[in-house]
């Protein structure tokens, strides 16, 4: 018995090691990664179009990160989507590491805006936000935006348990307390005609159809996941 269990310690001693190392390069990369955002305030398309508000807010989704360039991220695309007939006015506000809770700090917009983009609650989920809190922040945000807004789109959480960089243990309990997260902001989000709420978790694309859709620091989406994430968003524009 003592022989077995030394075994036992041996083996989750390895793994630990091995977790660290791996995951440690993930880290190491993820901090250069984060380095370079996209959050500029932009005007595209024709003046003599009609002017369309747009204001973004949220993670590092939101920010760009990990995308190649402004063109490639989540508000780089949906900016010029809608700049084919449209003359976008688009104000991010985004910063890396937002949670929900962050919304309710994150300066509004001056003037009521047509459309409102909020890619948020990842980070609530990866660091196990407490339920009844997030319920309650959630609740608040909508309160905040749905008024400053002809429509808003609130997007998460991500499929964080698909990170690489997490810990495979970790990343069940993430795959298991995700719907609780989704269910709160959908259930919040039907209380407003004006508020939609888009799921990463039931996607209304197929994720399939995006192929190595990860950063080299197996947590940020590339320009394929970036891709996704805008084809998501569109489905509701």
């Amino acid at each position: 018995m003592k022989k077995t269990m030394l075994i036992i310690i041996g083996i989750l001693a390895l793994y630990l090691v091995l977790q660290i190392v791996y995951s440690g390069r993930f880290y190491i990369q993820s901090r250069n990664l984060v380095k370079t955002t996209y959050t500029q305030d932009v005007q595209l398309g024709n003046k003599s179009n009609r002017q369309l508000e747009i204001f973004i807010a949220g993670d590092s989704v939101a920010t760009g990160v990990g995308a190649s360039s402004f063109d490639t991220s989540v508000s780089g695309r949906v900016a010029n989507y809608l700049a084919e007939e449209n003359y976008v006015v688009l104000t991010n506000r985004a910063e890396n590491g937002n949670r929900m809770a962050d919304m309710l700090s994150t300066k509004p917009p001056e003037e009521k805006q047509d459309l409102v983009i909020l890619i948020v609650s990842s980070n609530n989920l990866l660091n196990f936000t407490s339920l009844f809190s997030f319920e309650e922040e959630t609740k608040e945000v909508l309160e905040k935006y749905a008024k400053l807004t002809d429509k808003l789109i609130i997007v998460g959480p991500g499929r964080v348990f698909e990170a690489a960089i997490i810990p495979f243990p970790v990343r069940l309990i993430h795959k298991i307390q995700a719907p609780k997260y989704a269910e709160i902001i959908s259930k919040e989000a039907k209380k407003y005609s004006n508020v939609v709420h888009i799921s990463p978790l039931a996607p209304p694309v197929n994720p399939s159809d995006y192929k190595k859709d990860t950063s080299s620091d197996g947590l940020h989406p590339n320009d394929e996941g970036h891709r996704f994430w805008f084809d998501m968003i569109k489905s509701a524009l």
